[in-house]
C-alpha cells in the first residue's frame, strides 16, 4: 500500500469520511493506481482548491460580511 485509505485520510484531514468520498469523486484528492490516497499531493490540491472566504464562514471566524450585501 502506497498511501492512506479513506478512513485514515479522514482522521488526518479532520474531515468526515463522506467529505473524503465527495472530494475523491470531485477529483480534489490525488489517488494512486491501487486506490489509496497520496496524502502530500492531496493536501496540496485541497489547499489550492479551498475558498478561504468560505472556510472562514464555516468556522465562524469571519466577524464581518464578505462580498456585496
Amino acid at each position: 500500500m502506497e498511501g492512506m485509505r479513506e478512513r485514515e485520510y479522514s482522521a488526518h484531514s479532520s474531515l468526515s469520511r463522506g467529505a473524503i468520498q465527495k472530494a475523491r469523486k470531485a477529483r480534489r484528492l490525488v489517488v494512486y493506481g491501487e486506490g489509496s490516497i497520496n496524502v502530500a499531493a492531496s493536501d496540496v490540491r485541497r489547499a489550492e482548491m479551498i475558498d478561504p472566504d468560505q472556510q472562514r464562514r464555516s468556522t465562524g471566524s469571519d466577524a464581518g460580511f464578505s462580498g456585496p450585501g
